[in-house]
């Protein structure tokens, strides 16, 4: 028998150029790269914003709010094209 099935909260929040948690509030132009992997028992994805001072920020998100990541630091200019489910890249 499963449980509840639990809540997303939304981590952060993306407004005027900063992406800003409870913790946390960081520029676009001070994150240098993203990386992501997905939690294939939860289907959500682990991501870090790697910043120009080598620290990094870390968020779990669903692939739309990936996506959202992705479009925010890369001006739309990046397709994202994730893998399949057996981790398989295009």
């Amino acid at each position: 028998m499963q449980g509840p099935q639990l809540k997303v909260i939304k981590m952060y929040k993306i407004e005027n150029g900063l992406i800003h948690g409870s913790s946390f509030a960081l520029h676009v132009d001070r994150i240098e790269f993203l990386t992501w992997r997905l939690n294939e028992e939860t289907e959500e994805f682990w991501v870090k914003l790697h910043t120009t001072s080598g620290k990094e920020i870390r968020l779990k998100v669903s692939e739309e709010n990936l996506r959202d990541i992705v479009d925010w630091k890369y001006n739309d200019n990046y397709e994202l094209k994730l893998g399949d489910k057996y981790d398989l890249d295009y």
